[in-house]
C-alpha cells in the first residue's frame, strides 16, 4: 500500500475515500500511533493516512488530477 494523502482527521480521510471508491479504487485508512496509542495522546497532532494498493497508484492519480 502506498500513502496519498495524510489528513489530520479521520472524517476528512473518509470523505477522501469516499471520492476514491466512486472511481472505483480501494483505499484504506491507518492512524499514526506509537506502541498502539494514537499519537494525540503525546501531544502530536494526529495523522490519518489515506493509501491504495501500488498497483492503483497511477490510476488514482490520474482520477484525482480530472477532478481539478
Amino acid at each position: 500500500m502506498i500513502c496519498i494523502r495524510i489528513f489530520r482527521t479521520r472524517k476528512e480521510a473518509e470523505w477522501a475515500k469516499q471520492v476514491l471508491g466512486k472511481g472505483g479504487i480501494f483505499g484504506t485508512i491507518t492512524e499514526d500511533k506509537f506502541n498502539n496509542v494514537p499519537i494525540q495522546k503525546f501531544g502530536v497532532t494526529a495523522r490519518f493516512r489515506l493509501k491504495v494498493r501500488d498497483e492503483d497508484l497511477n490510476r488514482a492519480a490520474i482520477f484525482l488530477a480530472n477532478k481539478l
